[in-house]
């Protein structure tokens, strides 16, 4: 694998900032054993709830949450409630070694409550606190790893979660400080994105404002881990100092994270 020598420097130095995406949380399951959806599944979950055995046409999953949030709102808290929640199925070994890594904090796109499970079923280096970027409110603990959820989490209220084409809308007319905290951090620390190809619109209006003021700054190099990758999307990563590196989650796992201790109790 390309760059590994380069990845396991980064991650091992203590100063990086790990940041996942739907495609992290691929191999967990939830509460009843089904695997987290992935958003073609949640599409079809949620074209059910609102319209039964009606075949399904070209709705996009922001349009079908908005939908679910005017007409049937305590359905969806339920379906969110028992769907991105992680049960107890043993979690893959790979995922352990990834938070015992000695991230500065950890971003992730993703509402499922990952971390938490996590924490359940491994011996961590150190303990994991959950942060909702969209709820108010945030306890501090310099010897925990904050895991903030930009979309905010499980258990937050449907409204204060982020799927809807309404919600990003209203999210790109305000100040957003989790994300002004994010673009910080991507100017001064390195980063490694896993499970996304970073396509966000509330990430980049973030980014393109930060660059806007400072953009004699030059920031550090990063890495995106993704088995696949459009060449336009290379391109366009690199000119921001994000580099792509051809491998899985569990490839960097096995062959770069070292996580001495890590077991699952």
């Amino acid at each position: 694998m390309e760059r590994s020598s380069e990845l396991a420097a980064i991650i091992g130095s203590g100063k990086a900032v790990l940041f996942t995406g739907a495609g992290f949380s691929a191999g967990a399951k939830d509460r009843e054993g089904r695997s987290v959806p992935d958003s073609t599944q949640m599409i079809c979950e949620l074209w059910s709830m609102l319209f039964g055995d009606e075949p399904r046409d070209g709705s996009s999953l922001a349009d079908l949450y908005d939908v679910a949030l005017q007409q049937k709102p305590d359905e969806l808290r339920e379906y969110l409630s028992n769907r991105l929640r992680i049960g107890d199925a043993p979690l893959p070994a790979w995922f352990g070694a990834w938070f015992a890594a000695p991230w500065q904090r950890i971003y992730t796109l993703n509402v499922d409550d990952l971390e938490v499970a996590i924490a359940r079923q491994f011996t961590l280096p150190r303990p994991l606190v959950s942060v909702s970027a969209l709820s108010d409110g945030r306890e501090r603990d310099d010897d925990a790893l904050e895991v903030i959820h930009l979309n905010g989490m499980v258990g937050d209220d449907p409204w204060h979660v982020t799927f809807s084409t309404m919600q990003y809308a209203a999210r790109l007319c305000t100040p957003d400080r989790a994300y002004e905290q994010l673009v910080e951090d991507l100017r001064s620390r390195p980063f490694v994105f896993v499970g996304t190809k970073l396509d966000e619109v509330v990430l980049w209006k973030h980014v393109q404002l930060e660059r806007q003021h400072n953009n004699d700054t030059p920031r550090r190099h990063s890495f995106l881990i993704a088995p696949s990758l459009d060449r336009a999307r290379q391109a366009l990563l690199a000119s921001h100092r994000i580099h792509w590196v051809g491998a899985t989650a569990q490839d960097v796992a096995q062959r770069v994270l070292v996580a001495p201790g890590v077991r699952q109790p």
